[in-house]
């Protein structure tokens, strides 16, 4: 298994992971707007898409997203992670955000973080998931103002 920032011959493939990874989470992004936000991120020097590919099929994907703050610096955002379900349990995930985590470090990133929804909480215990790869709890609260999309 490799893992290799988003070529365009698994653009289809990470679209159909990526609106799988959202229907199974419950969110209702449409494929269409998937495929337009992956387009944008591929085009932004600021993120990255990479994705997991064994024997020719991709068996997860990452994306990354950095932002300035007078805080931090230049801060990475692990913003998806799937790994199929049959691969789970096999090292993908922890790849994949390890891959993450070298390409922010050298886009000159002070930290990385990741936002924990309580779906993937209760389904899936990320907070145990990133804890082992040494991502600490903040204490901070995420809010969102959200606005309509054409």
């Amino acid at each position: 298994m490799r893992v290799e920032e988003l070529p365009g011959t698994y653009r289809e493939a990470a679209i159909d992971l990526l609106s799988r990874f959202f229907r199974e989470e419950g969110f209702a992004t449409p494929s269409h707007r998937i495929a337009q936000n992956l387009d944008q991120m591929c085009a932004d020097s600021t993120c990255w898409v990479a994705v997991a590919v064994e024997h020719g099929q991709l068996v997860g994907v990452v994306t990354v997203t950095t932002m300035l703050y007078v805080e931090w610096g230049r801060l990475g955002e692990i913003g998806d992670l799937y790994v199929v379900p049959e691969q789970r349990g096999r090292r993908v995930g922890r790849r994949l955000v390890h891959a993450a985590i070298g390409w922010c470090q050298g886009r000159g990133c002070s930290g990385v973080y990741v936002t924990l929804t309580p779906q993937g909480e209760a389904r899936h215990h990320l907070s145990q998931f990133y804890g082992r790869l040494d991502f600490q709890p903040t204490g901070r609260t995420t809010m969102t103002m959200s606005f309509s999309c054409p």
